[in-house]
């Protein structure tokens, strides 16, 4: 069983329909073929190290020669960002200012939005700088909303980056005729640098054969809505398929035969509303999934069936 899929696949959808276990399966069995792959959550409510049954710190660990697996920790990386920042920015004040800056950038280190952007940036970085080092980048993501900043923020700080060089660089003009210090040659070369790595970033994101996005849904009204709401705002990202989870089967009972019949309502608007996209039909299992072995047969036992098709 080959998968043939774009080297970089985020897996998007609500929360709680089974992002990270399809994102595993997903990961396994292209380690399975021998493809080089590299498990990243970017789900601060973290689920890797949980269905992996292994600790993890922010760095990534190897579970075989071919499979590797990271946990972003947004509050780890917000606190190295900020620092980072705030180091940089102590070359153009005095040293008086430096215990103020080390308190703003602290308190903005526990900022969410800080540790959100700084979460970014470490996925950026790593898919920007890492391209060529794996086969297959799979991006395990936090619910909808928090994949759809991911890819607008690429955009947004591309623009924003773009346009500080450009400010930058009519000061240069008047810094080099006054002769000033070369700090402003080390700023203008450092976000040189950030406009390049969003730049690239974006060009990988809207390239089909490099990225596309699985999305993860359960067949019901609200999973369907914001599916449809999620693909109508990424028109720029490659939507690979959906993949439909905890499908039930048919029961004895009253009250399971009426939640099929509702269940196959949204399962045939499914077919028909999202027709132009593959789809994988996942059953609902009756245990739970918390060995690597369940992990990968979780979807390859669906190809098997040719229930669903990656090609």
């Amino acid at each position: 069983m080959l998968l043939m899929l774009s080297q970089i696949i985020f897996v998007g959808g609500k929360g709680g329909v089974g992002k990270s276990t399809i994102s595993s399966s997903l990961a396994c069995n292209l380690s399975s073929q021998g493809k080089k792959t590299l498990l990243i959550s970017t789900d601060p409510a973290h689920n890797l190290s949980d269905l992996f049954q292994v600790q993890l710190s922010n760095s990534i660990l190897s579970l075989n020669p071919q499979l590797s697996i990271l946990e972003i920790d947004p509050i780890k990386e917000a606190k190295h960002y900020t620092q980072k920042i705030a180091k940089e920015n102590k070359a153009f004040v005095g040293a008086s200012s430096y215990e103020m800056l080390d308190r703003y950038y602290k308190s903005a280190s526990e900022n969410a939005m800080t540790q959100e952007s700084a979460l970014f940036d470490r996925l950026i970085s790593l898919i920007t700088q890492e391209l060529s080092s794996w086969d297959h980048f799979i991006i395990d993501t936090a619910p909808t909303g928090h994949t759809l900043r991911l890819f607008t923020l690429a955009q947004t700080l591309k623009t924003w980056s773009k346009t500080l060089l450009k400010y930058q660089q009519k000061n240069m003009h008047f810094q080099n005729i006054l002769d000033t210090p070369s700090t402003h040659h080390k700023l203008l070369n450092k976000l040189q640098a950030r406009y390049e790595k969003y730049a690239k970033f974006q060009g990988i994101l809207q390239d089909p054969k490099l990225c596309s996005i699985v999305f993860v849904l359960n067949p019901d009204y609200l999973c369907i809505e914001e599916t449809k709401r999620a693909i109508a705002l990424l028109q720029n990202i490659q939507v690979h398929a959906l993949a439909i989870n905890k499908i039930a089967p048919l029961g004895s009972e009253s009250f399971f035969e009426n939640r099929y019949k509702i269940q196959e309502k949204y399962l045939q608007r499914i077919r028909s509303e999202f027709h132009h996209y593959k789809q994988w039909n996942i059953p609902l299992l009756d245990c739970d999934i918390l060995q690597e072995t369940q992990i990968k047969e979780l979807l390859e036992e669906i190809f098997e069936k040719k229930t669903c098709n990656f090609d």
